[in-house]
C-alpha cells in the first residue's frame, strides 16, 4: 500500500470557483488510478488530495506526470500529528528512498504548516526534524545545497512526508473550460493539439476527414484515439467521408487551391458537429509556415469559413518540440505509421501559398457544398477501451 501526495498550480488562482475545479481534478484522478485505488482512497484538502493505492510502478508514475492539472506529485509517508511520530516517519521516508548507508550525506528539512492548530510553527518543526535526523541518521546539514531534500506537510489530519517531488504537466483539469472540436488528420500535430488543448482544461472531440475511396482502415486513427482518451477519459471520434465533396472539388477547382477547397471543408463539417455536441470552438494542429496550407494568407484563407473561434495551440512551436511531446504522450510511434491524407490527394506539387478569400469564393461557387452528403460514423472511447456507435 501507498499514498500519493498531489499538488495543484493553477487551481489556486480560481477564487471561488477553485472547489468545481478541485470537484473535477479528484475526479479525474479517480477515474485514473481506478485498477490501483483502495475504496474510499481519495481525500481532498484545500490544496491538495491524497491517493491511498495498493502498488505504484514506474508506468502509474509516467502516466501520472502528463495527467493535466497537476502540478507536482509524491510518494509520501503519514504520520500522526506528533511530533515523535514525525520525527519516525521521516527517517523512514529517508532510508526507503536513499537506504542506510547514508553517513555524512547533506540534508535539510523543509516544513509547511497548513494546520495552524499543530503547535509548532514550520521554523521550529523543521529544526526539531532535522535535530532529529542529524543524530539518528548521522547526516551533515547543509541548507544550500542538500542531496536529500525533506519536506513535511502539516495537513489537516495528518502530516505527509517526503523526499521527492515528481514534476506534472500542470494546467488545467480536464473538463473545466468547455469542449473543441479537433480537426484530426492522424499525422504528427493534430494529437498533440488535441492533448495541449486538454492540458488547458477543454474536453476534446476528434474529428477526421477521409475519402473512402482511398481509405477505409482507421486503425491507427482508431488507435490515436485510444491512447489520448488515457488522458481525457471519454473520448468522441467522428468519421467523416469527404468523398463527394472531393469529387466535385477535382472537377471544379484547380489543383494548386484544392488544399485551400479541403481544408475550408473540413472546417464546415467540424463545425456541425461542434454545434450538435454544443462545443465552443474548433482547434487545428497548424503551426505557422510549417507546410504550404500554413502560410498567413492561407491561414486566412481557410480560418475564415468558421463563424466559431478557431484555436491553434501549436502555432508557434517548431517541428522538434511538436515531435518530442508527441513522444512524452504516447502518439508519435502511432502517427508515424503509413496512412493515405485526404488532404494530398491529386494537390499539384506546388499547392497556392497565398490564397485569397475572393480566389476561394468563385471556386466554392462552382460547388454544390450545401447538397453534398457527407456520410458520418461515430466511434467512442473511454479510458483505453473502445465502442463503436452508429450516428
Amino acid at each position: 500500500m501507498a499514498k500519493i501526495l498531489f499538488h495543484f498550480g493553477e487551481l489556486s488562482l480560481k477564487g471561488k470557483n477553485r472547489h468545481l475545479f478541485e470537484k473535477r481534478m479528484a475526479r479525474n484522478i479517480r477515474r485514473s488510478l481506478k485498477p490501483v485505488l483502495l475504496p474510499d482512497g481519495l481525500h481532498r484538502e484545500y490544496g491538495r488530495m491524497v491517493a491511498e493505492v495498493s502498488a505504484v510502478d514506474d508506468a502509474l508514475v509516467d502516466f501520472l506526470k502528463l495527467l493535466p492539472g497537476i502540478r507536482n506529485f509524491s510518494i509520501v509517508h503519514e504520520a500522526a500529528l506528533e511530533l515523535e511520530a514525525i520525527q519516525q516517519a521521516a527517517q523512514k521516508a529517508i532510508i526507503a528512498d536513499y537506504g542506510e548507508n547514508i553517513a555524512g550525506v547533506p540534508f535539510r528539512v523543509t516544513a509547511k504548516r497548513s494546520n495552524k492548530q499543530f503547535p509548532l510553527k514550520s521554523p521550529e518543526l523543521a529544526f526539531e526534524i532535522g535535530g532529529y535526523l542529524k543524530n539518528h541518521l548521522k547526516l551533515s546539514v547543509n541548507l544550500n545545497h542538500p542531496k536529500i531534500d525533506v519536506r513535511i506537510e502539516i495537513a489537516r489530519d495528518a502530516a505527509y512526508i517526503f523526499t521527492r517531488k515528481i514534476s506534472g504537466i500542470g494546467g488545467l483539469p480536464v473538463g473545466t473550460s468547455g469542449k473543441g472540436v479537433v480537426l484530426f488528420s492522424g499525422g504528427i500535430d493534430s494529437p498533440v493539439a488535441a492533448y495541449s488543448m486538454m492540458k488547458r482544461g477543454m474536453s476534446a472531440i476528434l474529428v477526421h476527414c477521409y475519402n473512402s475511396t482511398i481509405n477505409r482502415d482507421f486503425a491507427k486513427i482508431r488507435d490515436l484515439a485510444r491512447q489520448l482518451s488515457r488522458y481525457q477519459g471519454h473520448v468522441k471520434l467522428f468519421l467523416v467521408d469527404l468523398e463527394e465533396f472531393q469529387r466535385h472539388a477535382i472537377a471544379k477547382v484547380p489543383a494548386e487551391y484544392r488544399m485551400i477547397i479541403y481544408k475550408r471543408q473540413m472546417i464546415r463539417e467540424a463545425a456541425k458537429i461542434a454545434n450538435e455536441m454544443h462545443a465552443q470552438a474548433l482547434v487545428t494542429g497548424d503551426s505557422l509556415g510549417q507546410v504550404a496550407s500554413q502560410t498567413l494568407p492561407n491561414i486566412q484563407a481557410i480560418y475564415d469559413v468558421s463563424s466559431l473561434p478557431l484555436l491553434s495551440p501549436l502555432i508557434a512551436s517548431d517541428k522538434e518540440e511538436i515531435i518530442a511531446l508527441a513522444r512524452r504522450i504516447g502518439t508519435f510511434d502511432i502517427s508515424i505509421e503509413e496512412y493515405c491524407d485526404i488532404c494530398s490527394f491529386l494537390i499539384a506539387k506546388h499547392p497556392e501559398t497565398h490564397g485569397r478569400s475572393s480566389t476561394v469564393a468563385q471556386y466554392e461557387a462552382q460547388l454544390p457544398i450545401d447538397s453534398i452528403d457527407s456520410p458520418v460514423r461515430k466511434h467512442v472511447f473511454n479510458g483505453g477501451e473502445e465502442k463503436t456507435d452508429g450516428y
